[in-house]
């Protein structure tokens, strides 16, 4: 498996290109970022597949029980944080956020109805994609819901959870209240919910960062292009 062959010691210590116009090198190491980061992403997957087989704990010794999402999660409904225009700006403070892979779809300046209660993960309810939020927001879709962590449930853990699951929509119809609540699922104690996830957030961070470089370097390049045409 991946995460025993690579290990995040070598991920965490490999140096991020640093991106600017001096750089005659940029543009060269493009594929190599790339590489990197798909095998950021591997060693995530792989990671992900060892906690929840339970082939990678994290020093507590702690057995896990079962429950349901139910259990784990309470969901809100999204009607009073839905934008009312779509006239969006860049200039505007508030993101407006979907949960596919769009993520931010633009900038709002409306200054009511915007989800300030701290970290939460948006699910929408026919694609059950799902993103973990950490700053305020206002949304697009009635079909997002927001979930949040009950009594001794560590939410980003159970993001991960979730993520592990590779959940699949099966027709355009709700998928939250029907499908995943009543899912049954093993966790440890609180205590080892809260190593795992912060493990994982720094995995993610890494990935996230690798992503925003590859982003500028595309930019940097296409940027590169356009100046040799004018």
């Amino acid at each position: 498996m991946l995460f025993k062959t690579v290990t995040w010691g070598y991920i965490s210590r490999a140096p991020r290109l640093q991106i600017n116009k001096t750089n005659p090198l940029a543009t060269v190491l493009l594929p190599v970022t790339r590489g990197f980061l798909i095998l950021c992403k591997k060693y995530k997957r792989g990671l992900l597949s060892a906690v929840f087989s339970h082939k990678l704990t994290f020093g507590t010794g702690a057995e896990w029980h079962e429950t349901t999402i139910s259990e784990c999660l309470q969901y809100e409904q999204p009607q009073k944080y839905i934008v009312e225009t779509e006239q969006y700006d860049d200039s505007y403070s508030t993101p407006v956020l979907t949960a596919n892979k769009a993520f931010i779809l633009g900038y709002t300046n409306e200054s009511t109805g915007i989800y300030e209660k701290g970290d939460v993960v948006i699910y929408d309810d026919f694609t059950m994609d799902m993103k973990y939020v950490t700053f305020p927001f206002k949304v697009k879709s009635s079909t997002i819901k927001m979930l949040t962590p009950r009594q001794g449930f560590d939410l980003y853990f159970v993001y991960a959870l979730l993520q592990s699951l590779e959940l699949q929509p099966e027709g355009h119809q709700r998928s939250y209240i029907s499908k995943v609540e009543p899912m049954v699922v093993k966790v440890p104690c609180y205590e080892e919910q809260v190593k795992i996830s912060n493990f994982l957030q720094k995995c993610d961070s890494r990935v996230h960062q690798e992503e925003e470089t590859l982003t500028k370097l595309l930019q940097y390049k296409s940027g590169l292009f356009q100046s040799l045409f004018i």
